[in-house]
Formats: C-alpha cells, sequence, structure tokens
C-alpha cells in the first residue's frame, strides 16, 4: 500500500481541502508562490508513489498504485492552472501598482511593459 494512499476517500478529502485553502491563501495575498509549492508537493508525492510501485515484490497493490498516482496527476493539473491563474493576477497587481506609484510620484510615466511570459498564452484561452 501507498504510504500516501489515496483510494481512501478522507486522504483525497484531506488533499482537496488543502488544495482550496491554498488557492484561497494565495488569492487574498495575490502571489503564485503558494500554487507553486502545492505543485511541488504534489510532482514529490507522484515520484514517491512511482519509486514505492517500482520497489513492490507483489503485484496486488498495483491497483491502489495506479489510482493513487492518477489522483497525483489531476491534483498537479489543478495546482499547475491554479498557478497560471495567480500567475495572471499577480502581473495586473504588479501593472496597478506600478501605474499608481507613477501618476503618484508625478514623475514621467513610464511605460509599463505589456507582455510577459504568460500574456500571449491568455489571450489563446
Amino acid at each position: 500500500m501507498p504510504i500516501i494512499d489515496f483510494t481512501n476517500p478522507i486522504y483525497v478529502v484531506v488533499a482537496l481541502v488543502l488544495v482550496l485553502l491554498c488557492a484561497f491563501l494565495a488569492n487574498q495575498y495575490k502571489k503564485n508562490t503558494i500554487p507553486c509549492i502545492v505543485l511541488l508537493v504534489f510532482l514529490a508525492i507522484l515520484v514517491c508513489h512511482t519509486i514505492e510501485l517500482s520497489a513492490i515484490s507483489d503485484t496486488a497493490n498495483i491497483a491502489a498504485f495506479a489510482i493513487s498516482i492518477a489522483v497525483d496527476e489531476i491534483f498537479i493539473f489543478v495546482s499547475f492552472l491554479m498557478f497560471l491563474w495567480l500567475d495572471k493576477i499577480q502581473v495586473e497587481t504588479n501593472k496597478a501598482s506600478a501605474s499608481k506609484k507613477s501618476k503618484k510620484t508625478n514623475k514621467k510615466e513610464e511605460k509599463v511593459i505589456e507582455k510577459d511570459g504568460l500574456d500571449t498564452l491568455w489571450k489563446k484561452i
């Protein structure tokens, strides 16, 4: 059996609550580092499940590992989308604060760079 067994519904519910809590906190602070940490944690859990799967000797637990790995991948996808969403929010917040700062100081308004790394992706979506 995997250490973090996602075939048990309690583990899935706890993981979902923690991901939603992290999304709420990241939205409140307007930082994308929290979803990045969540993404890295689920990637580490996926690596651990893969190592455990390769180390088992009996074939009775392969289904539990397969389900756990599939749930890991779902959480990785959700946390990656959460990271992209909060990255867009952080960029918009930084642009807004930069424009307020330039208006407040009455200096010559500097041109804010409109394109960031994910701007083209968000235009396509």
